[in-house]
């Protein structure tokens, strides 16, 4: 069983001042190419062999929720700790020194990844939402959502949707659910101006937003998967909040290395990401 591994080139992945500026604007940032066709295929063999139940790393990932019905969404957390190929893709120093820029961070380590497989013809509403509402442990929104699309992106077969700037807005109620049948559209206020931004990429793309950007999906109306792997980031400087349920807070208690109530994050639970090798 092959593993691949990504290597970083600064030059590639430094922004210009205008994306980062944007991205403070709109709450999202698109960065083309991040992988290539070759990477790729790599990351989507080891996500087939995840999927299937085949660990190189010899242990399960923390979390799974495998398909029930054929319109079901698979989605898998933290694969980065069963398999090797996976691991490198998520733990980049590419995708670190881009969410470190964006944020402005002076270090970046992993919250948690997520492999998502929306199957032809199905998949479910994601509703509106924002990411960190469900990460309140973090004790800051210094976080960054990284997707990273395995296959492309199309109009039709479920793209994540953007309500561009709604990350300036605030924290907003958890809606009742996250996926169903319909989308739970948040009451903005009087005078913003929505604008919907829908995630159309090409495979090897990576979209970065930001933690508070609400954002949701539709169903997969395509005959093809729409795949997805994410990394799920925080700055270094990121503190523990003790409070909200989370996988996070139960699988980082399994180790003595772990942060107390008002410690910045640290232990094997979340690597660092950026840069490669701590101060």
């Amino acid at each position: 069983m092959s593993t691949t591994t990504f290597p970083f080139d600064l030059a590639s992945t430094t922004l210009p001042r205008e994306a980062i500026a944007l991205f403070g604007e709109r709450g999202y940032h698109i960065q083309p190419s991040v992988y290539s066709a070759a990477e790729i295929d790599a990351i989507n063999a080891a996500a087939d062999r995840v999927i299937g139940g085949l660990y190189d790393k010899g242990q399960p990932p923390d979390c799974r929720m495998d398909r029930q019905e054929p319109v079901d969404l698979i989605k898998i957390d933290n694969t980065w700790k069963a398999d090797t190929t996976m691991a490198n893709a998520v733990l980049s120093p590419r995708l670190g020194y881009i969410a470190a820029q964006l944020i402005q961070a002076p270090g970046i380590l992993m919250w948690h990844d997520q492999l998502l497989d929306k199957p032809p013809h199905g998949g479910r509403v994601v509703t509106y939402h924002q990411d960190w509402a469900y990460w309140q442990m973090i004790a800051e929104c210094r976080t960054v959502t990284c997707w990273i699309a395995l296959d492309d992106v199309l109009p039709d077969s479920g793209p994540m949707v953007f309500l561009e700037g709604t990350q300036r807005l605030g924290i907003w109620t958890l809606p009742m659910g996250i996926t169903g049948d319909d989308a739970q559209k948040p009451a903005l206020p009087a005078g913003f101006k929505i604008r919907e931004a829908p995630v159309i990429i090409p495979k090897g793309s990576v979209s970065f937003h930001h933690g508070l950007l609400l954002h949701g999906s539709d169903r997969n109306f395509s005959s093809s998967r729409r795949r997805a792997l994410v990394s799920h980031v925080m700055s270094a400087e990121c503190t523990y909040r003790p409070g909200q349920e989370h996988m996070n807070d139960w699988k980082m208690k399994e180790t003595p290395d772990h942060p107390a109530p008002g410690e910045k994050f640290c232990g094997p639970q979340f690597p660092r990401i950026w840069p490669v090798s701590a101060a």
